[in-house]
């Protein structure tokens, strides 16, 4: 058969380039190239990946183009059958074929030629890499990994929310593509792409800007705005973004449809971010704990003294600062200084996180223990103590916001402010 693809999507017409195609395309040049591009749900990585996609097809067209979606072992044995059917492989719909092994088998012959594989939303690293083995029945249980060949015919760029899995694939830092929120001029051209009409410039650098130039809030925020003119303006959702938490919180749990996405992902903000703490919840606990104290903090500038230690439970031991704190910057949720003992969050990251307390319940608890935190650390501002104060104050500003429900921490709270 003739060369072809098995993208589900079609040409983004609004595509905003970022200058990582290039990047990517130099990358996949080389023979048996793995290339991951890593970052936030919703950054933008899929839709990187889909404009490569066409791109390859539309300068080489006797490149076949493979899209393989990977959230479960489930999609990526469909993936597989899919370009087995595309690629008319013979006993590809026979029922006791091992599709995995047959397509492997077929990538790997060169006498097929040149293809590139898409393999999206990688994320979990127990769909690939089986981490059980079991030597006395002399069976080693097959990792899906086992069938991503590295031929020299063939390239594959894989998307991940975990740099951890990336690295796994790719075995290299250097093949690794961080995949950051757009720059402010990026994200005005996605936004003016999507709306209609010239909306007025400065609600529009603060409309990107309270979305942290991330182009999924923002390309909802766009069909919104769309879909209700003209009674909806950027001035109207800008108003709402920053009212109550809970007219902001409505905003971005709007999930408009979007065809340039997988279908069965959701296309809200807070829930795509809320996938991968529920996942790190219940792979790495202490480090959902970290998470859940970092967001009680002001986004900049968090000082690790007043991390350590503080967030485990008291019997936890197994709790390691340096593991949770690389499990939340593998999942670009946390970012650190050059020092490395500060570190930041995105705005919407932390008050996702807030909701998602909410949602367990657990939010007043980090609350107390916040105001406990800040209780001790913050002195009394004294000329001594000013370097320090300096340091802490947009932090110890932040209680303000935490109205304490406990009586014992509702007495501390105006000690910490009157300091």
């Amino acid at each position: 058969p003739t060369p072809s693809s098995t993208v589900p999507f079609r040409r983004d017409k609004d595509f905003v380039d970022r200058d990582i195609l290039v990047e990517i395309n130099q990358k996949c040049s080389l023979p048996a190239s793995r290339v991951a591009l890593v970052g936030l749900g919703g950054v933008g990585k899929s839709q990187l990946a889909i404009e490569y996609s066409h791109r390859i097809r539309e300068e080489s067209p006797e490149t076949w183009v493979f899209w393989v979606h990977a959230s479960t072992t489930a999609r990526f044995e469909e993936g597989y059958r899919r370009i087995a059917e595309r690629v008319k492989i013979d006993g590809w719909d026979r029922p006791d074929t091992d599709i995995l092994q047959l397509v492997s088998n077929w990538l790997c012959d060169e006498v097929n030629g040149r293809w590139v594989m898409i393999i999206d939303n990688a994320d979990d690293l127990h769909v690939f890499f089986n981490q059980s083995v079991d030597y006395d029945l002399a069976q080693v249980a097959r990792s899906l990994s086992d069938f991503v060949p590295q031929s020299l015919n063939g390239s594959i760029v894989i998307t991940s929310r975990s740099r951890d899995v990336a690295y796994r694939f790719t075995g290299r830092d250097s093949d690794i593509i961080k995949v950051k929120p757009m720059d402010q001029d990026h994200a005005l051209d996605l936004l003016h792409k999507k709306l209609l009409g010239n909306p007025s410039t400065t609600d529009a650098v603060e409309l990107v800007q309270s979305l942290d130039y991330m182009p999924l809030a923002i390309t909802q925020a766009a069909a919104y705005i769309s879909q209700r003119a003209p009674r909806i303006t950027i001035s109207n959702y800008l108003r709402d973004l920053r009212g109550n938490d809970k007219d902001r919180s409505s905003l971005l749990r709007k999930d408009i449809g979007d065809a340039r996405r997988d279908g069965r992902a959701s296309n809200s903000i807070i829930a795509t971010w809320q996938i991968s703490f529920e996942h790190i919840r219940k792979e790495w606990f202490s480090a959902a704990r970290l998470l859940s104290l970092m967001s009680l903090f002001d986004r900049q500038g968090i000082p690790e003294a007043l991390l350590l230690r503080f967030y485990q439970e008291t019997d936890d031991t197994e709790a390691d600062f340096e593991d949770d704190i690389s499990t939340l910057t593998s999942y670009s949720l946390v970012m650190m200084n050059m020092e490395g003992n500060e570190f930041e969050m995105h705005r919407l990251v932390q008050f996702s996180t807030k909701k998602w307390l909410e949602h367990y319940d657990e939010l007043e608890f980090w609350k107390e223990k916040y105001i406990n935190i800040m209780g001790k650390a913050f002195p009394v501002g004294r000329y001594e103590n000013w370097t320090i104060c300096g340091k802490l104050f947009p932090h110890a500003e932040m209680i303000l916001l935490y109205w304490p429900t406990n009586e014992v921490y509702l007495a501390q709270w105006p000690l910490i402010l009157f300091n």
